[in-house]
Order: structure tokens, then C-alpha cells, then sequence
């Protein structure tokens, strides 16, 4: 029986070193527990675009003639690979960037060229109104909007 209550006098006297007369926890190294939290997820850093390497066609989407010549001519001196301009089978309310599986950060770039908004870039699908487009990496439909700045 003495041996039990020197046990339980033991036990209590180690609990209460482990929590403060209020209840908390002492500030010793002992009992504290810490834990930390990631950063901010980084963005992995892709490579550069190589222009020259990336099929570029131009399709003009508007009612002027000759957009899709000029817009092409403006990417062939930023260093894209063009294929000779065409034009859409239907007009485009805005300029649309196309990209083919895998040409998102192309086709991002491509549009970051052309000043135009980080919307305009969709994947190429079926739907794209220019004839031929499904080999191609990106392809540009020109709108209005375009039109008017370039």
C-alpha cells in the first residue's frame, strides 16, 4: 500500500512538471513541440521558348484583308516559325491563341507577344475555324482587337 501511494505522490509530481500551476505548459525545451509550415509553393521555371522551333499559323478572322499577312510578318521578326498566313473559315470576335497538346507555354508566350491577355490562349481543338490546323503547334486567329493595333 505504501508502495502505491508513492507511486501516485511520484506520477503527480511528474505531471505537474509537465503543466504549470494554471493548468498550462511550462516554457522549458521539455514539453514544447514545434512545428513548421511550408513557403509558398515556387513555380518551377520552365525553358525559354525556342520561337524558331514551334509551328506558328496565322489565320485572319476579320473582314480586312491582309491581317493575317501583317500579323505574320510582325511574328516571323520576333523569331517565330511561320506557315503562310490563311484565312478562317468563320470571323473571330477576338484574337484567339491555339495551342496543340504540350505548346501551353508557347502559346502563352505567343500572346504575351502579340499583347494580348493570358485569355486569349485555348487549347486547339477541332472547332479551331481554319482548315488544316489540327498538324500545327499553335495557330492564331485574328479578331478585331487585333486588327485595330497591329
Amino acid at each position: 500500500m505504501l508502495l502505491a501511494i508513492a507511486f501516485v505522490v511520484v506520477a503527480l509530481i511528474a505531471l505537474s512538471s509537465l503543466t504549470g500551476a494554471d493548468g498550462s505548459k511550462p516554457s522549458g525545451s521539455a514539453a514544447e513541440v514545434t512545428t513548421t509550415t511550408a513557403g509558398p509553393a515556387k513555380h518551377k521555371k520552365h525553358a525559354p521558348i525556342d520561337r524558331s522551333e514551334i509551328q506558328v499559323q496565322v489565320a485572319n478572322g476579320t473582314s480586312s484583308a491582309g491581317v493575317a499577312t501583317t500579323v505574320t510578318t510582325k511574328l516571323q521578326e520576333q523569331g517565330w516559325s511561320t506557315l503562310p498566313p490563311v484565312n478562317a473559315t468563320s470571323t473571330a470576335p477576338s484574337t484567339t491563341v491555339y495551342f496543340a497538346g504540350g505548346r501551353r507555354a508557347a502559346g502563352r508566350q505567343l500572346a504575351k507577344d502579340l499583347s494580348l491577355p493570358a485569355s486569349a490562349v485555348q487549347p486547339l481543338t477541332t472547332s479551331v475555324p481554319v482548315p488544316g490546323a489540327n498538324g500545327d503547334d499553335l495557330v492564331v486567329v485574328v479578331g478585331p482587337d487585333l486588327n485595330a493595333s497591329s
